[in-house]
């Protein structure tokens, strides 16, 4: 893999981590194995490396075992669908068709939508996820449920495009892809873990207030961004283009050097926003402004979560990191 020199990161979040992190990582390694997701000895090695289990101990650092177990089979799952549609082979391209793709989305959604149960004999990764949603829908709230199944709708449709792109080698423009990365990433899908983690179940309208929006977006952006500079090496490996740095090196027509350096300063000068926006939000009465703190204090600490598993304990990214 190429060497890649990632730039100081701004990140002025407290680093926490969960003291179950064991306990989840021998939950799941089980878990992948009950489900049959991997295909080989050496992809279960591999994904041992990966330590999914850290990162969500560092992004949920309060919540309970039997959410945390759950959240990390969700993660682990995304990242072994991340894997077969990123390093697409012959015998594998078909994973990146359109209409594949579309039948991948509707069965997801209809095992969300109806509670559906899938066997293992049937289609391990459907099952692996009907198990997830067992499981979540006995730590969670209808209304949360009904949020979710949107969300990995958008999550896989975004991935459509991303698939879309690469087969026709349509590079999309910066504008383009900074909407949509959030998406295909699944980072949707992590902040809305995030509510059930904290346990900050707050109202609607707080929930579709414009500028608390824009915090949970910022925070999904900030992830996604210092992932594409963690993540580069390996995506410039398999020649995946959907990258900011990237994108970016494309439409400016700069050089790789100078990109990484502009994909960091965007990751910097939002994270200064989303510090700067959480002191605008109106007031909804101190019962709720509390809850909508601590909410906000979770985003925080899920952001940095993510880049203390990325900088010090998985093996799945190769980088240099510029670190105080």
């Amino acid at each position: 893999m190429q060497p890649i020199n990632v730039p100081l990161l701004n990140c002025p979040f407290e680093a926490k981590i969960s003291p179950f992190v064991s306990e989840i990582d021998q939950h799941t390694s089980a878990w992948l194995q009950e489900f049959n997701l991997l295909q080989s000895d050496e992809a279960y090695d591999r994904f041992r490396k990966y330590k999914f289990a850290w990162m969500t101990a560092r992004t949920y650092p309060d919540a309970d075992l039997d959410f945390l177990c759950t959240a990390n089979d969700l993660n682990t799952w995304l990242f072994v669908l991340d894997d077969l549609l990123d390093h697409v082979t012959p015998e594998t391209a078909g994973y990146r068709e359109q209409g594949y793709l579309q039948q991948v989305i509707t069965d997801f959604v209809n095992v969300l939508r109806y509670d559906r149960f899938v066997g293992r004999d049937i289609n391990p990764v459907l099952a692996a996820l009907s198990d997830f949603w067992n499981k979540m829908r006995q730590l969670s709230t209808v209304s949360w449920q009904c949020q979710f199944t949107l969300s990995l709708k958008a999550t896989f449709e975004a991935a459509v495009w991303e698939a879309e792109n690469a087969k026709q080698r349509r590079h999309p423009s910066v504008f383009q892809y900074m909407q949509m990365r959030p998406f295909f990433s699944g980072a949707n899908l992590g902040t809305d873990m995030l509510e059930v983690a904290a346990q900050t179940y707050l109202p609607i309208f707080v929930l579709q207030n414009e500028q608390f929006q824009k915090l949970v977006d910022l925070a999904r952006r900030a992830v996604c961004w210092a992932n594409d500079l963690f993540s580069l090496s390996k995506e410039l490996a398999h020649g995946d283009d959907h990258n900011l740095v990237v994108v970016i090196e494309h439409e400016q027509q700069i050089s790789l050097e100078e990109a990484i350096a502009e994909t960091a300063a965007i990751h910097n000068r939002e994270i200064a926003l989303f510090n700067e926006l959480r002191t605008q939000l109106p007031s909804f009465g101190p019962h709720i402004d509390c809850a909508i703190q601590r909410h906000l204090d979770a985003l925080g600490t899920m952001v940095r979560g993510f880049m203390d598993w990325s900088i010090y304990d998985t093996a799945r990214y190769e980088f240099n990191y510029t670190a105080r």
